[in-house]
C-alpha cells in the first residue's frame, strides 16, 4: 500500500489558491525545481462565476488596524521591501475557479506536450485537480481525470475533492457533516472502482484526496477519521478509497474590520465574512496535522493515508514544523501569494 501513494518529491507544492489559476501560474509552478507537484485552483464541471465586487481577498498583520482605503488583491500584497517584516497572513472572501475542470486539463496537456518536445522541464510532476461539486459532479470529475490518465500514460494525475471552502452562502462545507461526508466518499469510491479495471496498472489509477476544513474539538476529528475507515477499497490489501487528505483549508466565519469598522473585504451574503489563511491560522493547521496524524496511525484501514499539510508555512522552520507533526508533504497558498514561486526555494533554503 504504500509503495502506491501519491509520489511528491520534493515534498513541497501549492495549495489551491488564486495564484494557481492560469496557465502562466500553472507553468510557474511546474517549471520550479523546488515544487514535486502542482495543485490546480479548485474548479467546477461548469466554472464558476467571479465577481471581483464579492469575491476578495487581503494581505494584512494580525493585530493591525486596517486602513478605511486599505487596497485589496494583488495591491494589497506587501512590498518587498517589507518582505522581512512580521508575518502576513490573509482573508479572502473568494469562491472557485472561473475556469472549468476540462479548461484545466487541456492546460495541463499543453504544458506536459512542451516536455514532449524536449523543449521544457522534463520531469514528471504529478498535477492534483482540486475540484468539487455535487456528489454527482464529483463522480463525473474522477470520470474526466481518468479518461485523461487513460489517454496519456505520461501524465500524472490525481484528484483533491475540496470539501471545506466556507465562502458559499449556499453550500456550507459538507465536510463538517457525517452525512454529506459519507455521501462524497461512495462517489469516490464507485468511481474509482469502475476505473480501476481500465487501468494499465494499479499505479495509474489516480489518487483521490479531500481538503478538510480547520477542526476544533475531538469529537470532528473522530467523525472525519470514522468516515475514511469506513470508506474501506474493495481490492485486497488496500485501505480506505481515500489516498490523501489536505489539511487545512481556510476558518470560516473569520471578519476584519478597518480603521472605521466597517467590513474591509465584501461577500455574497454582505457580511465581509471570510476565510481566514497565512501565519495566523499556523498554529490551527499544525494541531490539526497532528491530531489527524495520531487518529489515522491508529487503524491499518486508515495508516496509509497520506496528509499534505497547508497553513501558514513561509519559510523552511515551518515546512519543518509541519513534517514534524505528520505532513507527508508540505503545500502552501498565503507565502505563494506573497513571494511568488521562489517561495519554494526560500522554503527549501532556509534563505
Amino acid at each position: 500500500m504504500a509503495a502506491n501513494k501519491l509520489k511528491i518529491s520534493p515534498p513541497l507544492l501549492n495549495s489551491a489558491c488564486p495564484w494557481a489559476t492560469t496557465l502562466e501560474d500553472i507553468k510557474a509552478l511546474y517549471d520550479s525545481p523546488y515544487t514535486g507537484a502542482v495543485t490546480i485552483r479548485t474548479s467546477l464541471l461548469e466554472g464558476f462565476t467571479h465577481d471581483d465586487s464579492i469575491h476578495q481577498y487581503i494581505f494584512f498583520t494580525p493585530g493591525k488596524t486596517i486602513a478605511g482605503d486599505a487596497p485589496k488583491g494583488e495591491a494589497s500584497k506587501p512590498s518587498s521591501s517589507n518582505s522581512s517584516s512580521e508575518p502576513v497572513s490573509t482573508l479572502n472572501t473568494l469562491g472557485y475557479s472561473p475556469l472549468t475542470l476540462s479548461e484545466y486539463l487541456g492546460i495541463i496537456n499543453e504544458i506536459v506536450g512542451q516536455r514532449h518536445l524536449g523543449t521544457d522541464t522534463p520531469t514528471k510532476k504529478p498535477f492534483i485537480l482540486s475540484v468539487t461539486g455535487t456528489p454527482d459532479e464529483i463522480a463525473m470529475a474522477y470520470a474526466l481525470v481518468a479518461n485523461a490518465a487513460e489517454m496519456d500514460e505520461d501524465l500524472r494525475l490525481a484528484m483533491e475533492v475540496n470539501l471545506s471552502c466556507p465562502n458559499i452562502a449556499s453550500a456550507p462545507p459538507p465536510a463538517y457533516d457525517k452525512k454529506q461526508l459519507d455521501e462524497y466518499l461512495e462517489a469516490i469510491s464507485d468511481s474509482k472502482s469502475t476505473y480501476r479495471g481500465r487501468m494499465a496498472t494499479p499505479e495509474s489509477v489516480p489518487k483521490v484526496g479531500v481538503k478538510l476544513p480547520p477542526y476544533t474539538y475531538t469529537g470532528q476529528f473522530e467523525m472525519a477519521v470514522g468516515s475514511l475507515r469506513e470508506a474501506k477499497s474493495s481490492e485486497p490489501g488496500e485501505g480506505s478509497v481515500i489516498d490523501f487528505i489536505t489539511c487545512t483549508n481556510t476558518l470560516g466565519n473569520s471578519l476584519l474590520l478597518n480603521s472605521s469598522f466597517d467590513p474591509v473585504l465584501s461577500n455574497e451574503s454582505g457580511t465581509g465574512l471570510g476565510g481566514l489563511a497565512g501565519a495566523a491560522l499556523h498554529p490551527l493547521a499544525l494541531g490539526n496535522v497532528a491530531t489527524f496524524r495520531k487518529l489515522l496511525d491508529r487503524d491499518p484501514v486508515t495508516r496509509g493515508i497520506m496528509i499534505i499539510g497547508v497553513g501558514g508555512v513561509e519559510d523552511k522552520d515551518g515546512a519543518e514544523r509541519m513534517r514534524k507533526v505528520g505532513a507527508d508533504a508540505v503545500a502552501c497558498a498565503s507565502a505563494l501569494g506573497r513571494y511568488g514561486v521562489g517561495v519554494f526555494e526560500r522554503i527549501t533554503k532556509g534563505a
